[in-house]
């Protein structure tokens, strides 16, 4: 048969034996003694009391029980389990989970109670001894006749019946009380065997000694891996060490093409100035030559033009007195003859005059195409002059502040990294030829310069000499101010293409200037961009070591703590 079934079917009976009992001994005091009815009624409340109390127990140890049915997982947390658990037990409960010295709580009242049932049956059985005894002396006093002591004795031998119904009372309900205590802790050692079981095995992640177990094998286990986190840790050194060369090399290798093809640049952008200063120069040269003959002519073709004019005119006067003196000579002799006379005359003053007058313009014709070409000369000098300023104060700037530029790069590479060192001193190297082919540049601008200037002065001097001998030779040597007029024409326009080249050659010389500053400050942001990713690639490589290193740090620490807390427990223990 079941077990808990006979627990129950015996508690039950117990109970209700012993609350028969009670009923029928205190049935037998109703109407006779209410001392003995209140000794009973009194006995069979506390009997009532412990009941209740065992009731509670075993209630209690019945949800224990229940809860022993459906332990956690091992990953569960153990207060969940412990809230299925009594209120009362789940101290004793964790206890003897976790340290497996606990003790479950028993019984509080009960041993007590027991004991005090029959100290009340006891009680009843004095009183009702005392009030025989006591009536007995009183019925022997007070008569001599046997049958008023048989009488009188009577009452007494009632008496003894209180104190034995009493007695058997207090010792029947204290022994059903004790028989239920002890059907109710066999009920607990049966759930206290099952709770020891579960410790043993579903429990067992809770108790301390797994969780020392589990600590010293993580303990093991984390000393096992620190070789391998080192071996790690050295790997990772290794690898950003190879990065950092790889990087290096890179950096080499693209800074050494960007100085070949920057070389290259420079040369070819050489080449380009030198033969477009010559292109420029040769075209100012003839386009100026082009306008000077263009106006040198025009004026020739117009002296020539009134020349011939007047020419013409004087022949037909001759022409027309000759007729007239051939016609009437012999009429008028005389008078033809001063009339002649007077007509040479004013022919030859007119003529005279004529010829001051066109020397006076051809004079003042001079002037102005002398006047005209030396405006146009000290305009083109003026021209040239903010231009040539500029451009010298621009090919002096443009090599400083790439010395500067360079420098400064060359000071922030040699601060970040000290391999650097031989790609910055190349670079150097390669600025410093940058440098002195732009004072070549600058040097040939220089010289292109003082031989304009020259070559201004000389075509100066070539026309005023012209215009000199242009005004004392306008009347008898024609031919020679033609002459004159060519080589003021081709002067011209050897000043118009060097004006001309010059403006080109300006122009070349400032987008040579720009080109160079921002293939400058290409070189700049290439290289700053390198460096900021070398920055971040060795910044993350630090990161990663950092936290690797964090977390061993943190494990150890948690190491060497549970080790205190474990080295700490014994101590504690033991002094209690």
């Amino acid at each position: 048969m079941n077990r808990p079934f006979l627990n129950r079917t015996f508690f039950a009976a117990a109970f209700v034996l012993g609350l028969l009992s009670v009923v029928w001994v205190g049935a037998g005091f109703i109407g006779t003694s209410a001392l003995a009815l209140t000794m009973t009624a009194l006995i069979g409340g506390v009997f009532l009391l412990g009941a209740l109390e065992i009731q509670r127990y075993r209630h209690d140890t019945a949800g224990l029980a229940t809860a022993l049915q459906q332990t956690p997982a091992p990953e569960a947390a153990l207060a969940d389990w412990l809230a299925r658990v009594p209120a009362g037990l789940r101290h004793g409960v964790r206890q003897r989970i976790e340290s497996e010295r606990g003790a479950l709580p028993g019984l509080a009242l009960t041993p007590y109670l027991i004991g005090l049932l029959v100290m009340l049956g006891m009680l009843g059985t004095f009183l009702g001894m005392v009030l025989t005894f006591k009536g007995v002396v009183f019925t022997l006093e007070g008569s001599a006749d046997l049958q008023a002591i048989r009488t009188a004795l009577a009452a007494p031998i009632k008496g003894l019946g209180l104190a034995f119904g009493t007695s058997v009372v207090g010792v029947a309900t204290s022994a059903m009380l004790g028989l239920m205590s002890a059907i109710a802790r066999r009920e607990r050692a049966e759930v206290s065997r099952q709770l020891d079981a579960r410790v043993a095995d579903a429990f067992r992640p809770f108790s301390l000694t797994h969780q020392r177990q589990a600590t010293v094998e993580a303990l093991q286990q984390q000393a096992n891996a620190l070789p391998a986190v080192v071996t790690q840790l050295q790997a990772l050194v290794e690898q950003v060490e190879r990065r950092g060369q790889q990087l290096d090399e890179q950096l080499l290798e693209r800074q050494t093409r960007f100085l070949d093809s920057s070389r290259e640049a420079y040369q070819g952008l050489a080449r380009s100035v030198e033969q477009s200063l010559k292109d420029s120069l040769d075209a100012s040269a003839r386009s100026a030559a082009q306008n000077l003959q263009s106006a040198v002519a025009q004026a020739m073709d117009a002296i020539v033009e009134q020349t011939t004019r007047h020419h013409e005119r004087v022949d037909a006067s001759l022409q027309s007195l000759m007729q007239a003196v051939g016609s009437g000579f012999e009429q008028r002799g005389g008078a033809l003859m001063q009339n002649v006379q007077e007509t040479l005359t004013r022919s030859q003053a007119e003529h005279r005059e004529h010829l001051a007058e066109l020397q006076s313009a051809m004079s003042e014709q001079q002037s102005r195409l002398s006047e005209q070409h030396t405006r146009q000369l000290a305009e083109l000098g003026t021209a040239f002059e903010a231009p040539m300023a500029r451009l010298i104060h621009t090919a002096g700037e443009a090599p400083r502040a790439a010395a500067e530029l360079v420098a400064q790069r060359r000071e922030e590479m040699v601060q970040l990294a000290e391999r650097d060192q031989q790609a910055l001193q190349e670079r150097g190297a390669l600025l410093q030829h940058i440098d002195s082919l732009l004072q070549r540049v600058q040097q040939g601008t220089g010289e292109q310069a003082a031989a304009i200037e020259s070559l201004v002065a000389s075509a100066g001097a070539v026309l005023d000499q012209v215009g000199r001998q242009f005004a004392d030779t306008v009347g008898a040597h024609a031919g020679r101010v033609e002459s004159v007029a060519a080589r003021v024409n081709a002067s011209a326009i050897e000043l118009a293409s060097l004006g001309e080249a010059f403006g080109h050659g300006v122009q070349l010389v400032s987008s040579t200037n720009q080109q160079l500053i921002e293939s400058l400050r290409a070189v700049e942001n290439a290289v700053t961009q390198s460096i900021a990713r070398s920055d971040e690639q060795l910044a993350y490589y630090v990161a990663q070591a950092r936290e690797v290193i964090d977390l061993s740090i943190s494990s150890q620490q948690g190491i060497v703590e549970d080790l205190r807390r474990l080295r700490a427990l014994p101590e504690g223990r033991q002094p209690a």
